[in-house]
């Protein structure tokens, strides 16, 4: 939790974790940087109305892969490939730091809640099929693989 009580942009004066420690700077942790990288914005954590010190955002243009958005939080890093269309790299030209900032950040999020929606209903999809016995394994004949699928569920009202 930020008692910062004002806007402050990690590298900048003024962080507080709690509200009687005495202002300090939240060094900047940025993401690292492939060779293949070239860095269009970097954007250091912040606050300002939501707490959000741990993110760091850089903007690359990454070489066979478009524009790319590199996040760094709590010391993982995440590289999220984004479109290459020219009107996306126009958009975050026309932004200044701040909203920049929180545009990466909404981007990171949605994405992120997409990656667990999506784990949590395969999970859900082969937990039920393990539960009622319909994965089924089969060796693949002459390599070192097996195959696995899930039979249908049967249903009385089938037609």
């Amino acid at each position: 939790m930020c008692c910062c009580g004002k806007a402050v942009v990690n590298g900048d004066p003024g962080y507080k974790w709690q509200p009687s420690d005495s202002p300090s700077i939240h060094q900047p942790n940025p993401p690292d940087l492939a060779p293949s990288d070239t860095l269009l914005y970097d954007e250091p954590g912040r606050c300002g109305g939501l707490d959000s010190h741990s993110y760091h955002y850089r903007f690359v243009s990454s070489f066979g892969n478009g524009l790319t958005l590199l996040v760094r939080h709590g010391g993982e890093d995440e590289r999220i490939d984004l479109s290459s269309v020219p009107s996306l790299l126009e958009t975050f030209k026309a932004l200044d730091s701040t909203s920049r900032y929180w545009l990466m950040n909404t981007i990171y999020h949605a994405y992120s809640e997409g990656l667990s929606l999506g784990r949590n209903r395969a999970n859900s999809y082969w937990q039920t099929a393990a539960a009622a016995g319909r994965i089924k394994t089969r060796k693949v004949r002459g390599q070192n693989a097996v195959r696995v699928s899930v039979e249908p569920e049967c249903s009385l009202f089938a037609s």
